[in-house]
């Protein structure tokens, strides 16, 4: 992967711009969920996806490459993001899309919690605070034990939870493999679980239902129509363009500093959310998400207060063949406060 890339203001760039267009691909997912099945879907957009990697990446050598203990770690890890997947999918088909990515996006939160103890950094009593403060903002949207309340809420966070799990595990392997190597294998992932699951859904197909959820989740497959081939290509370039961003961004910068550049997503979601089904979020729900940024913004904040490596412009090794240099530009966290 090419140095420039590695540079932590290049890489939170282009995470943010990826944030920026993925909205997008979940509203094409959203309009294709009332006739075709998830696991179709999926497995559509990992061959596609595949392929390109395997043309333009040199995903097979890469693979080649790389050692079979490595290979089942970036299996594992992509595992998690298949599960992140489908949690955050299932419930696309019945939820407004601004709630959908609104609640999803505690997971970077989720991510600077949990970098405490299962990466060693620390935070202090500030970016604790913002994380109640996004977790707060969660509750208001999915309101739980009122009349308002869905189910399908609960999963998404459980997709916000998976999705955290995930990009943990992309930073504990930022010095495995190649960059081209992870994506090539998330793809891999995708279609191993898509796959047995699509089977299923043709052999045992469900009738339809009044649960719209359910039923983008078991229906039989059929034969995508031009526009949906379109919208699935649209979705294979965006969601390459995201792992790849994503990837790097969490190879080459601390986790719980780059957690807070993926909340792009959120005003675009809300924006295409009006545009093609004109879904509104309610008070409740604006201010939910208002909280969820501020917790946010306000880590990146304290993030600039300090001296991090954000600031240095020191990247960390994206890679083995990246390891020339012999400061990763990872450190503790000193303020108490931070």
């Amino acid at each position: 992967m090419s140095g420039w890339m590695q540079r932590p203001f290049v890489a939170l760039g282009l995470l943010a711009l990826g944030m920026g267009i993925i909205p997008l691909n979940d509203a094409f997912i959203k309009l294709m969920s009332g006739h075709l099945p998830l696991a179709e879907i999926a497995l559509i957009r990992g061959v596609l996806a595949l392929a390109i990697m395997v043309v333009f990446a040199r995903g097979v050598s890469v693979l080649r490459a790389l050692p079979a203990r490595v290979f089942w770690q970036f299996f594992g890890r992509g595992m998690c993001l298949v599960l992140a997947m489908t949690l955050y999918f299932v419930p696309l088909g019945t939820l407004p899309l601004p709630t959908v990515i609104s609640i999803f996006f505690v997971s970077p939160l989720l991510i600077t919690l949990l970098s405490v103890p299962l990466l060693g950094e620390r935070i202090g009593i500030h970016r604790v605070l913002s994380v109640c403060l996004g977790l707060a903002g969660v509750l208001l949207i999915i309101r739980p034990g009122t009349a308002d309340f869905r189910i399908e809420s609960v999963i998404v966070f459980g997709a916000a939870l998976s999705y955290a799990l995930f990009q943990i595990w992309t930073r504990r392997l930022k010095g495995a493999g190649s960059l081209s190597a992870m994506v090539t294998v998330q793809q891999i992932c995708y279609i191993a679980a898509a796959l047995p699951m699509l089977l299923v859904n043709a052999v045992w197909p469900r009738p339809e239902t009044a649960n719209i959820s359910l039923d983008f989740l078991l229906r039989a497959p059929m034969m995508p129509t031009g526009q949906d081939m379109l919208f699935l290509g649209f979705c294979t370039l965006a969601v390459l363009f995201l792992s790849v961003a994503s990837s790097n961004a969490y190879r080459s910068v601390e986790a719980s500093i780059i957690a807070p550049f993926e909340y792009t997503a959120i005003p675009f979601a809300v924006i295409w959310g009006i545009l093609i089904w004109n879904e509104w979020p309610d008070a409740l729900s604006w201010g939910g998400m208002a909280m969820i940024l501020a917790g946010g913004f306000y880590t990146i904040y304290r993030e600039r207060a300090r001296d991090v490596d954000l600031m240095t412009g020191t990247p960390m090794p994206a890679s083995a063949s990246a390891s020339q240099a012999t400061d990763d530009g990872h450190h503790k966290d000193t303020d108490p406060d931070a």
